[in-house]
């Protein structure tokens, strides 16, 4: 139950009320409207003083309430859910670097360092990541990554770079897989639901949703699912789906992946943060595009915006912390009831027909969900 705050006028009303009582109790033969004058009026002393302890007391109750969010890390301010993260161990996944392949032209057997330095037009500064010779056909491809962390390292196939210092062996520098992965700082929300998944659910040494924290730890990501006995006894297979500059998921790139599986730790081998023990496989997640069938009534154009707006909300929320039935959207099970249910809260809907999907279904391990069209049956 809330502890409901008085405002300042119910503040000052009690305490007019607790002297004026007081008052007559200790000077029986005042007279009571005089007492009430100097109580009440605003014109009256008492009155004047009960005014500004009310105004203090109000903000001591608003600083009250204000401490009690900062208890909760789900609740907190932005400062406050730092320090809730520093004690639950969660750390803040700083900004993270674009990963990509050039393919380089030029004279055919000159050798190039590691590290060789590139520049995009806006500035952005990327490295190769190993040192490489060009092929007798003029061109060799060699995977790079940018020098700086953030968004502004991605980009898409096809855009030209240079090399900071001269190499005139090189002719032409081109991006052939897309640099992706570039993300700000984690923000203080996205912590927020870190912290409270970590107080949910403790480290485990190895438990399925440990492999979801070490990556959301390290990595963009929209969601991760874990799939035990990925190869059989002892392997884990985890399906990764990454997030762009506006939320929306895609596919990881190689890059990304093998990024990843080291992180994570290479079959066979001794490092990583994986238990020893463990095979652990990242896999690329796909993205399932839903669609759905519907016959709406009444069938308006603000109805069908508002049925479109439901479902891509709907699509949203599968797999998330209110959804039961998944723990997360890669692999889901989608129940036509909760769709009809989503279409039937939309803005003017008062019935609707779901022709398909008809009956449940459930995605293969490796899908992640997306919103698809509607398809709108004519009515009956």
């Amino acid at each position: 139950m809330p502890w409901p705050i008085p405002k300042a006028s119910v503040i000052t009303a009690k305490i007019a009320g607790s002297i004026e009582a007081g008052l007559l109790r200790i000077r029986p033969w005042l007279d009571p409207r005089a007492v009430s004058r100097a109580v009440r009026s605003e014109k009256g002393v008492f009155s004047q003083v009960g005014r500004a302890v009310s105004l203090e007391l109000r903000e001591i109750h608003d600083h009250i309430a204000w401490w009690g969010r900062q208890y909760f890390v789900d609740t907190a301010e932005d400062e406050f859910v730092l320090r809730h993260a520093n004690i639950w161990n969660v750390p803040q996944r700083g900004a993270t670097k674009a990963l990509g392949r050039v393919l380089i032209t030029g004279v055919a057997g000159t050798p190039l360092p590691a590290d060789l330095v590139l520049a995009a037009s806006n500035g952005v500064q990327y490295l190769t990541s190993s040192a490489v010779t060009i092929a007798p056909g003029g061109a060799v491809e060699v995977a790079a990554k940018a020098a700086i962390g953030g968004a502004s390292g991605n980009l898409e196939v096809g855009v030209q770079l240079a090399t900071v210092t001269a190499q005139p062996a090189i002719s032409k520098i081109v991006v052939s897989a897309a640099f992706v992965g570039g993300a700000e700082e984690e923000t203080p929300q996205e912590l927020q639901t870190a912290t409270v998944q970590r107080i949910r659910q403790p480290p485990h040494g190895g438990a399925s949703f440990d492999y979801v924290s070490w990556i959301r730890d390290q990595f963009p990501v929209k969601a991760v699912g874990v799939v035990s006995k990925w190869i059989g006894a002892g392997s884990v297979g985890v399906v990764v789906v990454m997030k762009n500059d506006d939320g929306t998921p895609r596919a990881p790139s190689s890059e990304e992946v093998s990024a990843m599986q080291a992180y994570l730790g290479a079959p066979n081998s001794q490092t990583g943060v994986r238990p020893v023990t463990a095979r652990a496989i990242v896999v690329p997640g796909a993205l399932r595009t839903l669609t759905l069938t519907v016959r709406l009534r009444p069938d308006t154009v603000a109805t069908r915006a508002a049925v479109t707006d439901a479902w891509q909300r709907f699509v949203a929320t599968i797999g998330d912390e209110d959804d039961d039935k998944n723990d997360s959207p890669i692999g889901a099970t989608i129940e036509p009831s909760r769709i009809s249910e989503a279409i039937s809260s939309a803005s003017g809907e008062y019935a609707h027909d779901l022709l398909s999907p008809a009956a449940r279904f459930t995605l293969e391990r490796t899908e992640y969900p997306v919103a698809g069209t509607i398809t709108w049956a004519e009515a009956n």
